[in-house]
């Protein structure tokens, strides 16, 4: 497993993850549902951009922190 930070801008905002996940598609689709299930609007894939924080990281895939800030 690979540990992550997604983030994604918006016109007033951003949004943060840092996760756990097996490759950036995963990390992407993670953060992805964790927006929507906060109700963070419509985000899309494309939207988002990952970078590898950490390699061989135990364990299963996971959020570990998500949030947002004000642009």
């Amino acid at each position: 497993m690979i540990k992550y930070t997604c983030t994604m801008m918006s016109i007033s905002d951003i949004y943060y993850a840092t996760l756990v996940a097996g490759s950036d598609d995963e990390a992407k689709n993670m953060a992805i549902a964790e927006a929507q299930k906060r109700g963070y609007g419509d985000s899309r894939p494309r939207n988002w951009s990952v970078r590898v924080l950490e390699a061989d990281v135990e364990g299963p895939a996971r959020i570990l922190d998500f949030g947002h800030r004000e642009a």
